[in-house]
């Protein structure tokens, strides 16, 4: 072999040495470390106790000092390992050892005493020991009984060795004859309850013995060699139990403690500013905080420090939210400062951890109601705007539609004063000429903000809606509205027009100054619809389509087409008035086309108005709450209650006693006179060119604009200049 071959062969060898080394370089926790230098040290203590016994000197190892660069690794359970670096490689982490002997004194506290016997035996006359236990204690240096003594003298010691050899702590103690527990039962509890402790080498009864969970003594109930019995203390959560027997610490066994603790946090009442007489949802906000499921228990409320019946609550699981019926509930409260008080578990059923806080109390403002209370002698039968109108004829009454404004809004109404037709809902309006069709287009640009009762925007698919209803429900061949609208088109999502029949006036009579009043044949006259012709309205899409008018079957009433037509020619609004038939015409109410063909919409119908209907008795009495969304402003009125008294007699009765705010009387110069000479009364005959009516209300109630009161148009507005009665629950002036 050549030296270069040589040299070859060698650098081989060196380099699988090295792949060698790398492969057994494995990782390494610190004490693992420490347990092989230690058993290195061992070694080299017997060899050189050896040469000191054959060369008659005395020669130990005095101090180890170990400088090793090492690779560090934290793993996701949290444990530290270490990697020797290999040959070639760097690395920034040493680890500095430093051996040194230990001071006689320092050992004392360990060390078995030399007047105690040393036990030669070995481990495999311990009780039960397998040989992989034998392996395992051999595998750190234990290869006798008195080697294990030695390792065991304290609980820390003890559980070091489990550590490190892998067997149980319990089986250590049962060799060493100590007091060691195996199992609890149950492994987890409410506090206060029994608990067993299973071990062994308990011995007789130690007077000073402590049985401790999570530090917290607990009492002894029974004792035996092998048994326990104690009482659970008030402790929570996860932690662990051990016992002190004559001065010794037992094993430690992971323990539980399962608790319920509800607890209140807020009472949540709703709306957060109530009105005195206006219904008011409190609901308690609680939850189980424990650990633990709660078993059905009962709830208690308390206002103004009158205790309410006591309701079931079903259980509650850790950490949950109740949802339970029990935790809400309704009432009106008086105007003042009221006190809340909700208590969970009130009688006490359940070991609740914290009953401190399983009890909320709050305080809450009630704000006295504005409320206008009115008396009327018509009877009203229907909410419905689109059926009940105020018809000429004395033989169909559906009841006083001007009611009927403070629901619901138009796209115009008539101002009180000219009669002239304004906007409403609409911000703007005009008309062009189409004299071949002897008709015209009226255009109407909605607002942008104004919403039904229910939250829903009012969009100009509810006008046409609107009026395709009506045009149905009003379908007597002799009804003026269907020769009057001939089509509605809507042009996008805020304009929407409608072809009117609009008759001209001959070539001679347009020099006529009164130019906005038109001939109208006879034929053409309006009528009123028969009672008969009129059917209940539950579905649309029941009602019979007519020739003349478009359809509108329900699900054509989601799709509607959008018409692209050039804008018409402004017209100023008071210089070209509308003709009276189409200015009424262009007043009635809008109502939802997602909520009309609910059967209740006649009883309890959602508009658009200033007001929203709570409770209708078309035989009694009316009561309407402020809308807070109403698009011009929410009212300055709580409410208003209009009470259907029936006989005249009965309204003038009551009017004297000033029991109401306002009233509604047929006219007659006999109680105009009656009551015009009364300071506080303010007398409005209506219409005021021929009056048929004759509003009375209070000298209190007022109009931030001048208004006539049954137009109703700007009740929004209408406010209290000072305090009502206490009869007419109206608290406070506005």
């Amino acid at each position: 072999m050549t030296n270069e071959e040589s040299l070859t062969a060698s650098n081989g060898n060196t380099q699988g040495n090295i792949d060698s080394n790398k492969d057994e370089n494995t990782e390494w926790q610190l004490a693992d470390m420490v347990d092989a230098i230690a058993a290195e040290i061992d070694r080299a203590e017997d060899t050189l106790s050896l040469k000191s016994y054959a060369r008659g000197k005395s020669m130990a190892i005095k101090q180890l000092k170990l400088d090793i660069e090492v690779k560090l690794r934290r793993t996701s359970d949290g444990k530290i390992l270490f990697r020797t670096t290999d040959p070639g490689e760097n690395s920034a982490t040493v680890i500095k050892l430093d051996f040194a002997q230990v001071l006689e004194s320092q050992l004392q506290g360990v060390r078995k005493q030399l007047d105690q016997p040393i036990s030669t035996r070995p481990l495999t006359t311990l009780p039960g020991i397998t040989e992989a236990e034998i392996k395992q204690l051999n595998g750190i240096g234990i290869y006798s009984v008195n080697d294990l003594e030695g390792y065991t003298q304290t609980a820390a010691m003890v559980a070091e060795l489990s550590r490190k050899t892998g067997i149980a702590d319990s089986r250590i103690r049962i060799w060493r004859q100590l007091p060691f527990l195996s199992e609890v039962k149950p492994a987890k509890g409410l506090p206060g309850s029994q608990v067993v402790i299973e071990g062994g080498n308990f011995g007789d009864r130690d007077p000073n013995a402590a049985v401790l969970f999570q530090g917290q003594p607990a009492q002894i109930l029974e004792w035996s060699k092998s048994r326990l019995i104690v009482t659970m203390p008030e402790v929570t959560g996860s932690g662990v139990l051990f016992v002190v027997i004559d001065g010794q610490s037992t094993n430690l066994l992971s323990w539980e403690a399962i608790t319920v603790d509800l607890r209140v946090r807020n009472i949540i009442i709703i709306p957060d500013q109530p009105s005195a007489g206006e219904l008011i949802t409190i609901e308690a906000d609680l939850i189980n905080q424990g650990n633990s499921s709660s078993d059905a228990f009962e709830v208690q409320w308390t206002v103004d420090n009158k205790p309410q019946s006591i309701q079931s609550h079903g259980p509650l699981q850790p950490n949950q939210r109740s949802q339970d019926s029990s935790i809400r509930r309704q009432l009106r409260l008086e105007a003042g400062s009221h006190t809340i008080r909700f208590t969970a578990d009130p009688n006490h059923k359940h070991l609740d951890l914290n009953r401190a806080n399983s009890t909320f109390t709050r305080k809450i403002e009630v704000k006295g109601l504005n409320q206008l209370t009115i008396a009327d002698f018509r009877d009203i039968n229907t909410l419905d705007p689109l059926v009940n109108i105020n018809y000429p004829s004395g033989d169909i009454n559906y009841g006083p539609g001007d009611v009927l404004s403070l629901v619901f809004r138009g796209l115009g109404r008539l101002d009180p004063k000219t009669g002239a037709f304004v906007p409403d809902i609409a911000t703007r309006w005009w008309w062009s000429e189409n004299k071949d069709k002897n008709t015209r287009i009226i255009s109407f640009q909605l607002s942008e903000n104004v919403s039904f009762h229910d939250g829903k925007q009012l969009t100009v698919a509810d006008v046409e809606f609107t009026y395709q209803v009506y045009k149905k429900l009003n379908s007597s061949p002799n009804t003026r509205v269907i020769n009057i609208i001939r089509d509605i088109n809507v042009v996008n999502d805020r304009i929407i027009s409608f072809e009117v029949l609009w008759p001209f006036l001959k070539e001679e009579e347009r020099k006529d100054d009164n130019s906005d009043q038109v001939d109208i044949d006879k034929d053409d006259t309006i009528t009123p619809i028969d009672r008969d012709q009129i059917q209940p309205l539950e579905r649309i899409d029941q009602i019979v389509e007519q020739p003349s008018s478009r359809a509108i079957e329900s699900d054509q009433i989601e799709s509607i087409e959008i018409v692209d037509q050039p804008r018409p020619r402004p017209i100023d609004i008071v210089e070209s008035p509308l003709p009276p038939y189409i200015a009424s015409l262009m007043t009635i109410g809008i109502v939802p086309r997602h909520a009309y063909n609910q059967k209740s919409f006649q009883l309890k119908p959602i508009g658009s108005g200033p007001f929203q209907v709570e409770t209708f008795d078309s035989a009694k009495e009316i009561v309407l709450n402020a809308f807070p969304n109403y698009v011009k402003g929410a009212p300055r009125l709580d409410r208003i209650v209009i009470s259907i008294l029936g006989q005249l007699d009965v309204v003038t009765e009551v009017v004297s006693t000033q029991k109401y705010n306002a009233a509604v009387l047929p006219y007659t110069e006999k109680l105009y006179s009656q009551f015009n000479n009364r300071k506080d009364w303010t007398v409005i005959p209506t219409p005021l060119n021929k009056p048929e009516l004759l509003h009375l209300q209070s000298s209190s109630l007022q109009e931030r604009l001048p208004n006539d009161f049954d137009t109703n148009w700007n009740a929004h507005l209408w406010y209290f200049s000072r305090g009502i009665s206490s009869r007419t629950k109206v608290l406070g002036a506005v």
